[in-house]
């Protein structure tokens, strides 16, 4: 799988600098194409279930399509058979939802797809629907004149704001998995959407809709997927990947009431540790960079003590985070994270002469983890 995706890489990156674009289709009265910008795949035995969907319009709502196939291609012929009262316009797909199963057993076909359409464009998001599949959510997330397109949006500025590193396309996801041997995919909770007020009497209204909310990430080890990262491991990615966003972390402050923290800043340094030509470990250390949002009950910091005790809660909370998710790479042998090229980088010579794969040496390693956190506007709560 590893020599495919590598070919697929070198056909992607020949394809981002010809450039892949669907001017084809711009001869068309704009009046008969109908602008897809969701597609999500599911597996399906013997083949796949392929679902797209449109953006909402005022004067009939959402568009939605989906069809069985032995192959995409196949069930993307018969939706555009069916679809006789419009030509289906697909480079402006903005983001491919693949349901769990279909994540699970492998998406080299849907990477392969994407490499080589002449209508989708290789810095496209990809997602993974936990739990759930992704017809589901194209069919069903939405109301009215808002659909998945509209809400994956929002879902966008979303996973943007906790930090770059949250968006992953298929490029990066080839990129990746050609060079590291595993890769990170943003993964999608769907679920009930959220109540809301109405009327002047803030009366509550239940709602059946689906709506769906970004939710950690997913590990796919050699194109598969084999575990997901929560929302909290998620954190710690953006600090090993040097993307920081921004956060909440919940804690308790000295006197054991809750206190919400915002992160707003950081980084992180990854130190190999060498004894001769072993390598023993991997030092890391993170910079972190905190606001105060919330002090629950009466409680405030009254002076530096309670300040030092807040700021110790947090670096133990995020050095917990990182833990977790760096154990998380050690127990599946999946460098997603891409942990090798760090030490590779650090020493060339030493790295060529480990003597075996880095996955295979990841378990035995150990990790030295600090943090290093500071509250910001102090000042101001004292």
């Amino acid at each position: 799988m590893r020599k495919a995706l590598i070919t697929l890489l070198c056909a992607a990156e020949l394809l981002l600098f010809t450039g892949k674009t669907g001017l084809r289709h711009n001869y068309r009265e704009v009046e008969q194409l109908l602008v897809i910008q969701t597609m999500g795949l599911d597996a399906l035995r013997g083949g796949v279930t392929l679902s797209l969907a449109a953006a909402g319009e005022e004067d009939r709502g959402v568009a939605r399509m989906r069809a069985d196939g032995i192959s995409i291609s196949a069930a993307m012929d018969r939706i555009r058979g069916y679809s006789y009262e419009e030509e289906l316009f697909c480079p402006h797909i903005g983001q491919l939802l693949l349901g769990e199963k279909a994540a699970e057993q492998g998406i080299e076909s849907a990477l392969a797809y994407i490499s080589r359409s002449p209508d989708l464009r290789l810095d496209m998001p990809l997602f993974v629907v936990r739990g759930g599949t992704a017809a589901d959510a194209l069919m069903n997330v939405g109301t009215g004149e808002k659909g998945i397109s509209d809400v994956m949006q929002i879902v966008e500025q979303d996973v943007k704001r906790r930090g770059e590193s949250g968006l992953t396309t298929a490029a990066q996801i080839l990129r990746d998995t050609a060079r590291c041997g595993s890769a990170l995919i943003c993964a999608l909770n769907p679920g009930p959407a959220a109540e809301t007020l109405s009327g002047a009497d803030e009366q509550k209204e239940a709602s059946d809709d689906l709506s769906i909310a970004p939710l950690g990430y997913a590990i796919l080890r050699e194109g598969r997927l084999c575990r997901y990262l929560t929302e909290e491991q998620g954190i710690a990615v953006g600090f090993l990947k040097n993307r920081v966003g921004r956060s909440t972390v919940q804690l308790r402050d000295s006197h054991g009431n809750n206190a919400v923290l915002e992160l707003n800043g950081g980084s992180c340094r990854i130190r190999p540790l060498w004894e001769g030509d072993v390598l023993r470990g991997l030092e890391i250390h993170a910079d972190a960079r905190a606001s105060i949002l919330e002090l629950g009950g009466r409680s405030a910091l009254k002076g530096a003590q309670d300040a030092d005790y807040l700021t110790a809660q947090l670096e133990a909370r995020l050095a917990r985070y990182l833990s977790e998710a760096l154990q998380a790479s050690k127990d599946l042998k999946a460098d997603y994270l891409c942990l090798a090229e760090q030490v590779e980088r650090a020493d060339p010579k030493a790295y060529r002469a480990l003597g075996r794969d880095f996955v295979d040496l990841l378990p035995e390693l150990e990790l030295e983890i600090t943090v290093s956190a500071r509250l910001n506007q102090m000042s101001d709560m004292m």
